[in-house]
C-alpha cells in the first residue's frame, strides 16, 4: 500500500511535465499537423500516379504537370505526393514497432540483470558490428520484394538501438534514491518500471525516435533504389530515383525532385530531433535546480 502511493510517482510525473513544459502542446500540434498533411496530400494529386501515358513521356513542367512526367508518362508531382504517404507511414510503423519491442526487452533486461541482461547486450553488440543497411539488404533479399518485407527487415535491425539506450537509461534510474526507496518498500519491478522509471526516460526515447525516423526513411529509399524494396511501379521516392537514373544527364529533374524531397524531409526530422534533445537537456537542468 505504501509502495503504491509513494512519492516516486509524483517525482516521475513532475519530471515528465517539466520535459514537455508549455511547449509540449506545440510540439504535438506540429507533429499531428505534419502527419495529417502527409496523409491528405495524395488527394490533391492532379493525376493518377500509376497511369502511364507514353504520348506524354518526359514532358517538361507545365500547369497540367507541375514537375513534368517521367519516362513512362506518369506525373512526377503526383508520384511524389503518394510517395510521401507511403514512405512516412512505413517509417512510422518501423519506429513504433522497433521502439516498443526494443524498449520492452531493454527494460526487462535492466530490471532482471544477470545472465539475461548480458545475453541481450552481447546479441545487440553482435548485430551492431555489421552495417545496418547491409543486414537489411540480406533480410529483404531473403523475404523478397514488397512493402512488408522492407518493414520487417528494418524492424529486425532497428530495435537493438532502443534496447541498448533504454537498458542503460533504466540502469541509471534504478541507482537513484527514489527508485531504491520504492524497491525497499516492496514495489514490484513491473510497477516501478511502468510508473517510476519509464516516465523519466521519455525524453531520450522521443529524441531517438525523431533521429531514427530519418535513418528509416533513408534506408527505405536505399533499399528501393537497390531493387530490394517495394514492387516496380510503386510511387516511392527511392524507386523514383532508381527508375530515372538513366535519364540523369538529359532530364536531371527526374532525379532531383525525389532526391531533394528526401533530403528536405530528413533535415526537417533531424531538426525536430535537435529541438527535442535541447528541450530534454534544458528540462534536466531546470529539474536539478
Amino acid at each position: 500500500m505504501l509502495a503504491r502511493s509513494f512519492v516516486p510517482k509524483s517525482v516521475a510525473h513532475e519530471k515528465l511535465a517539466i520535459l514537455l513544459g508549455r511547449n509540449g502542446n506545440m510540439y504535438a500540434a506540429i507533429v499531428v499537423s505534419v502527419m495529417v498533411a502527409i496523409l491528405i496530400l495524395p488527394f490533391f494529386a492532379p493525376h493518377d500516379p500509376y497511369q502511364t501515358q507514353f504520348l506524354f513521356r518526359l514532358q517538361p513542367p507545365s500547369l497540367d504537370y507541375p514537375l513534368g512526367t517521367d519516362a513512362m508518362g506518369r506525373c512526377v508531382f503526383s508520384r511524389l505526393l503518394y510517395g510521401a504517404r507511403l514512405t512516412t507511414a512505413s517509417a512510422i510503423v518501423v519506429v513504433i514497432a522497433s521502439s516498443l519491442f526494443g524498449s520492452l526487452l531493454g527494460t526487462v533486461a535492466a530490471m532482471i540483470g544477470g545472465t539475461p541482461d548480458r545475453i541481450l547486450m552481447r546479441f545487440c553488440e553482435g548485430i551492431s558490428v555489421f552495417p545496418a543497411l547491409a543486414i537489411s539488404m540480406i533480410i529483404a533479399g531473403v523475404l523478397g520484394l514488397g512493402l512488408n518485407a522492407v518493414i520487417i527487415a528494418l524492424i529486425a535491425i532497428h530495435w537493438t538501438d532502443y534496447a541498448r539506450i533504454v537498458r542503460n537509461a533504466v540502469i541509471v534510474e534504478r541507482a537513484k534514491p527514489y527508485v531504491m526507496a520504492a524497491e525497499a518498500l516492496g514495489a514490484p519491478h513491473h510497477r516501478i518500471a511502468r510508473r517510476h522509471i519509464l516516465p523519466n526516460i521519455v525524453g531520450p526515447l522521443l529524441t531517438l525516435g525523431a533521429y531514427s525516423m530519418s535513418w528509416v526513411i533513408l534506408s527505405f529509399a536505399g533499399l528501393s533504389f537497390l531493387g530490394l524494396g517495394v514492387e516496380p511501379g510503386t510511387p516511392e521516392w527511392g524507386l523514383m530515383i532508381a527508375e530515372s537514373r538513366n535519364y540523369l544527364r538529359d532530364y536531371p529533374r527526374l532525379v532531383l525532385a525525389p532526391g531533394l524531397t528526401i533530403a528536405g524531409f530528413v533535415i526537417a526530422v533531424n531538426l525536430l530531433g535537435d529541438a527535442l534533445g535541447d528541450r530534454f537537456r534544458l528540462s534536466q537542468i531546470n529539474y536539478l535546480h
